[in-house]
């Protein structure tokens, strides 16, 4: 079987086509977690990827201020997913899914948004809350039976789940990402230290039940400030995005650019090999969540992840194709 998976975040429109195993699909027994169905693992789940696919639209643009996608916004969202459903079609996929995260949450007219990039994509989006997403998250990225952090730094919230093998230990979803972090506090580049000061307070106190949560003995990052810091270190170019998955990201590495972000200008930041051009603006703030999350948890490396949420959306098709045929 082949199925695609879309996700549509409140920066980037991702979406990743794999073969599904059948023997995954038919003979898979998942185990009833916390009365839900957990996750095949990935092994046996995913034959092969087909295709991986990253855009950024930015459909959250300015939602944080006006509680509303604009026009504008869902037209270039519009035009990523007819894209993405010609390669899906053209790859045969059978299934298919589709998950809207903050900007859905956040906004007043996210209904009507859904249903319209819903048709476009011939599967409804299913506007995921907070603790969904950070499960799925979870599920679409951890490989190993080890006690992990999965922490997703999104453009509208930032997510921390704990789990081990496929039992989720705990999570937390903060209204909080990398597009609402930049627009609330910056207009201009380099980025005032007034600004900054600021930005990392509010940071802090929003990232602060973090804390609270278990610890572990592996931290991954997934999204686009991770991969695309991955990419810096390494002195790879933004197209290259696929080479960051496992990096393992130091807290000293990530202290050096983050010396590079905050001064720079945005033609700067934009003219940077491992910088797609269109998240320049807000990978300082990316970074900066980055680096809060860090702190708060104590940790002083993470791993990169390019999977995450996609990924898991696949978990919740099998899940649902698994009860549909007992």
């Amino acid at each position: 079987m082949i199925a695609a998976a879309l996700d549509i975040g409140t920066n980037t429109v991702l979406m990743a086509i794999a073969e599904l195993s059948p023997d995954a699909l038919l003979e898979g027994n998942p185990q009833n977690v916390g009365g839900q169905v957990a996750p095949f693992p990935s092994h046996s789940l995913i034959r092969k990827v087909i295709a991986d696919e990253h855009r950024i639209a930015r459909l959250g643009e300015g939602v944080d201020r006006s509680q509303w996608i604009s026009q504008a916004a869902i037209e270039r969202a519009s035009a990523i997913i007819r894209e993405y459903r010609s390669i899906a079609d053209a790859a045969g996929a059978s299934a298919r899914i589709a998950v809207g995260t903050s900007v859905f949450r956040a906004a007043q007219n996210s209904a009507e948004v859904a249903q319209i990039l819903g048709k476009l994509w011939g599967a409804p989006v299913e506007v995921l809350s907070g603790t969904e997403e950070a499960e799925l998250c979870y599920h679409g990225t951890v490989y190993h039976g080890e006690r992990a952090a999965i922490l997703d730094i999104g453009g509208g919230s930032t997510e921390l789940t704990i789990g081990e093998h496929a039992r989720i230990l705990a999570r937390e979803s903060i209204e909080l990402g990398a597009v609402r972090l930049a627009e609330r506090f910056w207009k201009s580049y380099p980025i005032p230290q007034d600004a900054l000061n600021a930005a990392w307070q509010h940071a802090v106190e929003k990232l602060a039940p973090f804390v609270e949560l278990p610890a572990v003995e592996r931290m991954y990052a997934v999204a686009g400030t991770p991969t695309t810091l991955a990419l810096m270190a390494q002195d790879l170019h933004h197209s290259d995005w696929h080479r960051a998955e496992g990096y393992v990201l130091k807290r000293t590495a990530i202290e050096r650019l983050w010396q590079q972000l905050a001064t720079a200008s945005l033609d700067e930041l934009r003219s940077i090999p491992g910088v797609h051009p269109q998240r320049a603006d807000i990978l300082p703030a990316g970074a900066l969540l980055l680096r809060t999350a860090m702190d708060v948890i104590g940790a002083d490396a993470v791993t990169v992840s390019t999977r995450g949420l996609r990924y898991g959306a696949f978990w919740r098709l099998v899940a649902r194709y698994e009860k549909f045929c007992r």
